[in-house]
């Protein structure tokens, strides 16, 4: 977990570089940095329901014996894949907060 903590860091430093870019390297207010970080906190929400959702769908299909699963799994990857980027968006936001 060591290891992939530390690859996540630099992911989110990378995401701070690039939105720093492009909507500069500050915010404004306290203000602004809440609204940035609860934009992305429920994007983060969205992508878990979506998760649950898939994950639920997989589990279903699980207990029916139904033995084709790619599709389920997929989605569950995607699912999570996308959470997991808005959580290192969020990170990356604090970070500029906090810079």
């Amino acid at each position: 977990m060591k290891e992939l903590k530390e690859a996540v860091k630099v992911l989110m430093n990378e995401e701070y570089e690039r939105a720093a870019k492009k909507f500069g390297g500050n915010f404004n207010s306290p203000h602004e940095v809440y609204a940035v970080i609860l934009e992305e906190k429920e994007e983060v929400c969205w992508e878990l329901m979506d998760l649950k959702y898939a994950i639920d769908l997989f589990w279903e299909s699980v207990k029916k014996d139904d033995t084709e699963h790619q599709d389920s799994l997929r989605n569950i990857e995607k699912c999570a894949l996308n959470a997991a980027c808005e959580c290192i968006q969020i990170a990356a936001m604090a970070y500029k907060a906090r810079r």
